[in-house]
């Protein structure tokens, strides 16, 4: 009984510590940065600490702090094995909080136990492999819709964000004098955010930890490395008495009298507090009876084709996209005017970006101006939610590096303030006859007023009894400011295309423009 008051303790401490690790996530990214920009490095921090994204990072884009991160949850899951999803992971303190709440206040564990909960076994580890194989062939579909953080990080900044925004703006709109969050409605990125992380959590409500156990690629992966951990739950059936204690407070569903399922045990210790008989223990040494890993033929064969069946999977993807008659990837995805959509900087390429962007929202909740926004299916029914600028609302800040910084996937690579300045993610367009200066005979400069770069001036053009705007286009960086602050109705003199693989710019111009950048009569300027 000492034991099991040393472990009550114990799983106590690790609960506290996942509530605060929660917290802080929940804190990070509940406004964005346009209201608590100090919050942003948080966010940056807590997203590298999630195991996917940290290997996804090092392998793709080579950064040394995720490699090392990658590293040190490899070496945490084969000395403490599955500790990171009762522990760092925030999607399934979230589940856990969900079962609680279903069973109010009492034991999470809810629904069948183990025998009964394993009918995914097979499935789990082919998503293991599948949704990295998927991720590594440009289709980030899977992992966008599997990954845990990537569902946690934009169904709660959706659904506490933009609901917490809506009814501050609503009590505001009666004459409430409060603080007002900027919000910008987004239906279909609400739903297809929101919907999913509700879904897991009532699921997670019936049967605890429903979606670690068999939808979670990162669970399965851990799982598979828990079976070897140096340090892990173990157990021993001679001493068990099947009293059934350890069943009605496993949160991962995972033991019972006849045995322990070290795959999906999440090292939550709630069932060495309860166990009466020590027949469940923790600590290194050889596993015993049950508790050993199932090295049977049947399972190895079972594990063996459900790793060869995801390989195969990601490796016939790419053919698929490209056979099947569905636009699942869009190397250049058009928004509704036609445009070619911009990637932030540091996404190199649109298609490199959106073929490493999990949709996670990261990068948009920390975007100070909020320019970035959610896609729906413009980059392909394969990769969902990929954000892009919409300059119709906002431009990206000259001197911003904060989406770069926070990405956890890699999909942003990290850029210098000096470098980011000249990164070209666009360029601009000047159609003369649509400005006001022209249309309408009246005075404007608003679109030189706000270009960092130089690039568009206010000059004396010979045949204007007006000064007019003059574009030079090697000197844009396609930022969206002259866009987003043109007057031109109804169609804006100033617009904005994305490139398809970003160039460098030259420098910011600091004398007038020269002749071959005078502006044309009609059309364009360069």
């Amino acid at each position: 009984m000492k034991a099991g008051r040393s472990f009550r303790s114990i799983a106590r401490a690790r609960g506290l510590l996942a509530g605060l690790w929660l917290a802080a996530f929940c804190l990070a990214l509940a406004l964005p940065a346009s209201e608590a920009p100090g919050l942003v490095p948080l966010a940056g921090f807590l997203a590298g600490t999630q195991p996917f994204h940290a290997l996804e990072r090092a392998l793709l884009a080579a950064a040394l702090a995720s490699a090392l991160a990658a590293l040190a949850a490899l070496a945490g899951a084969l000395v403490l094995g599955r500790f990171h999803c009762s522990l760092l992971c925030p999607l399934g303190t979230c589940q856990d909080a969900a079962a609680r709440a279903a069973s109010a206040g009492r034991s999470a564990r809810r629904g069948p136990g183990r025998r009964k909960g394993r009918a995914f076994g097979a499935a789990r580890l082919l998503l293991a492999v599948l949704v990295p194989g998927a991720l590594a062939a440009g289709l980030s579909a899977p992992a966008t819709l599997l990954e845990p953080y990537s569902i946690f990080a934009r169904g709660f900044s959706r659904t506490a964000g933009d609901l917490a925004g809506l009814a501050l703006n609503g009590l505001e709109a009666l004459g409430l004098r409060i603080p007002v969050v900027t919000l910008r409605w987004e239906p279909l990125a609400f739903a297809l955010a929101a919907l999913p992380f509700a879904a897991i959590l009532a699921a997670g409500s019936f049967r605890s930890r429903w979606f670690c156990g068999e939808l979670c690629p990162v669970g399965a992966a851990l799982g598979a490395i828990n079976r070897l951990a140096a340090l892990r739950v173990r157990f021993d059936p001679a001493a068990c008495v099947a009293c059934g204690a350890c069943e009605q407070v496993c949160r991962a569903r995972c033991v019972d009298a006849s045995g322990l399922d070290a795959s999906r045990c999440v090292q939550c210790l709630d069932c060495l507090a309860v166990c009466p008989t020590g027949a469940l223990s923790y600590g290194p040494g050889p596993a015993k009876g049950a508790g050993a890993p199932d090295l049977s033929r049947r399972r190895f064969i079972a594990d063996a084709g459900a790793v060869a069946a995801g390989a195969a999977l990601a490796l016939a993807l790419p053919a698929a996209a490209g056979a099947s008659a569905l636009p699942l990837v869009r190397k250049a995805p058009r928004g509704a005017s036609g445009r070619l959509l911009a990637a932030p900087p540091g996404a190199a390429s649109v298609d490199r970006y959106a073929s490493l962007c999990t949709g996670c929202g990261t990068c948009a909740r920390a975007c100070p101006s909020g320019v970035l926004r959610h896609s729906g299916a413009e980059f392909g029914l394969a990769r969902p939610l990929v954000p892009y600028l919409d300059y119709g609302r906002a431009f990206c800040q000259y001197e911003c590096v904060a989406c770069a910084g926070v990405c956890p996937s890699g999909a942003l690579l990290p850029l210098a303030p000096e470098a980011k300045k000249r990164t070209a993610i666009g360029k601009s367009n000047l159609v003369l006859a649509d400005c006001i200066v022209v249309s309408k005979g009246t005075r404007c400069g608003a679109c030189a007023e706000h270009c960092p770069s130089g690039a568009v001036r206010i000059e004396a053009v010979p045949g204007r009894p007006l000064p007019v705007p003059v574009l030079h286009g090697p000197t844009c960086i396609g930022c969206g400011a002259c866009e987003t602050v043109c007057p031109a109705t109804p169609r804006k003199a100033m617009t904005v295309a994305g490139l398809a693989v970003h160039e460098t710019a030259e420098p910011p111009r600091k004398d007038a423009p020269e002749g071959d950048a005078a502006p044309p009569v009609e059309g364009f300027a360069f």
